[in-house]
């Protein structure tokens, strides 16, 4: 398995001990529309990149989908 492949997997464990699965299932499809939208979807590493732009967002107080999505779009 590539190193960024087990990077995101090890990053989706740590959001996930930490998350309710409602939670953690906000950050990943907002981490699914960010990608999608950037063409970045099939990238591994950008994806773990953004998922941790997405868990770091998370962290700070931003909680819904689409607050979470205009962070996003807002820090491109």
């Amino acid at each position: 398995m590539p190193a960024t492949k087990w990077r995101a997997l090890s990053l989706k464990n740590q959001m996930a001990s930490h998350l309710s699965q409602e939670d953690l299932r906000i950050c990943v499809d907002v981490v699914k529309t960010i990608a999608r939208e950037r063409g970045i979807a099939r990238e591994p590493a950008a994806v773990a990149e953004l998922m941790t732009a997405v868990a770091r967002n998370y962290n700070r107080g931003v909680r819904t989908y689409d607050q979470l999505v205009e962070a996003m779009k807002a820090a491109t």
